[in-house]
């Protein structure tokens, strides 16, 4: 499974991930943007996985 657009494939992963899986979100590490064609745009891996978790239920 390829998903070229981070914020998608970082809820995905979430989604599809069960009880006692780990989901590895690697590569920005402490970069709070992402490049694309040159501009840089606000994006924060944790950011993004905080809003993910307040979608899930218990």
């Amino acid at each position: 499974l390829t998903i070229t657009d981070r914020r998608e494939a970082i809820r995905t992963a979430c989604l599809l991930a069960s009880p006692g899986d780990v989901v590895l979100i690697a590569g920005k590490g402490h970069e709070t943007y992402q490049e694309v064609k040159g501009v840089k745009h606000h994006f924060d891996d944790r950011e993004e996985v905080a809003e993910i978790f307040k979608t899930l239920k218990p």
